[in-house]
């Protein structure tokens, strides 16, 4: 009676566990960084969205489509940057694009500006999109700096980039893990519960024997 009772419940327990366990890693692979409010890039004065893009390797099976990324890119190499200006105004006034290495500084401190690798010079755009192709030579730190106005007193919006050195933790990362154990530990809750009520029934019912 014991084992015709618990062996059902054990196995319905781990189901529920592996199928949540399921459902957070299909919402973490279909998680899209581009949503993240990392890519919403703010100053004192305007608002725009970074959206990167890189085609993955081909593997010779299908043909595979760009992915978008926001500030951190998995691989050096050509790449396609795009700024939507979230300020209307900014379509009205001319900007300047510029992807530039970041290098160690000698003295300590923040890394310091390197050499450019894409110059774009200022121009209007109507669209709300400003977008500039890059080709990143190695793995390494990196820059975007759109340039408002073509004068002296013009704005730059820097951007920092990380190409092919990982992403930086999020807190977004361990949301579907979090959530498995919460699962896991409801059922485990449940589980103990069960057995609890189990072994009461059981010495009552013996004791009355």
């Amino acid at each position: 009676m014991k084992q015709s009772i618990f062996k059902p419940l054990l196995f319905v327990l781990l189901l529920c566990g592996f199928h949540s366990h399921a459902i957070a890693q299909q919402g973490q692979s279909q998680y899209d960084p581009t949503k993240s409010l990392e890519c919403m890039i703010t100053t004192d004065f305007y608002i725009v969205h970074l959206t990167t893009y890189q085609q993955p390797k081909p593997d010779g099976k299908k043909r595979h489509t760009f992915k978008p990324f926001c500030k951190d890119l998995p691989e050096h190499g050509p790449s396609h940057l795009a700024l939507d200006f979230i300020d209307r105004d900014l379509r009205k006034m001319p900007i300047g694009m510029e992807v530039i290495t970041l290098v160690d500084n000698s003295d300590g401190g923040e890394m310091i500006d390197g050499d450019s690798i894409a110059l774009i010079k200022p121009q209007t755009y109507k669209t709300g999109v400003a977008q500039i192709q890059a080709d990143f030579p190695s793995p390494g730190h990196y820059a975007l700096i759109a340039t408002v106005g073509d004068d002296m007193f013009a704005d730059k919006i820097r951007i920092p980039l990380r190409v092919g050195i990982g992403s930086e933790f999020s807190i977004a990362f361990i949301y579907p893990y979090a959530f498995f154990l919460f699962v896991a530990a409801i059922a485990y809750g449940i589980f103990r519960f069960f057995v609890s009520r189990f072994k009461k029934a059981h010495d009552i019912k013996k004791d009355s024997l």
